[in-house]
């Protein structure tokens, strides 16, 4: 039996078209209050805020390393990982921010979000539940 070459190529291209959708998405814990402004989100992760209107302080959380952690430093944040670090250690040096939380993995960092009330991570979208809540970043 002899497979057809459209269907084939209509397969592949849903396989690889559903990894491609996948990106960083900032998430919250579900009882966070208030919708931020990507600009509000944006400085959390700089390190020029630690508190969301509404919300009061919060706690921010990343991957310690890999492709949804590169991809979301550039991406979003603007920066390539050296420049990310060194704003990060500048500023836990000088004691105007606490260093992120780090997670070896993303289920990890989930889990954390999922049980910290005023927690704020990235995932990738394609791991998103109901157990978090996902917060406009455009």
């Amino acid at each position: 039996m002899m497979l057809n070459p459209k269907i084939l190529l209509l397969s592949g291209l849903l396989l690889s078209g559903s990894a491609c959708l996948a990106e960083p998405v900032v998430v919250v814990n579900p009882a966070l209050a208030g919708k931020p402004s990507a600009d509000e989100v944006k400085a959390l992760f700089l390190g020029q805020a630690n508190t969301l209107p509404g919300s009061g302080a919060v706690q921010v959380a990343l991957p310690k390393e890999g492709k949804l952690r590169e991809d979301f430093v550039i991406g979003y944040v603007g920066k390539n990982e050296k420049q990310y670090k060194a704003i990060w250690t500048q500023l836990i040096f000088t004691g105007r921010a606490q260093a992120p939380k780090q997670f070896d993995s993303e289920d990890e960092l989930k889990k954390w979000v999922a049980s910290t009330p005023n927690g704020v991570g990235i995932l990738d979208s394609s791991k998103v539940d109901a157990s978090v809540k996902v917060i406009s970043t455009k």
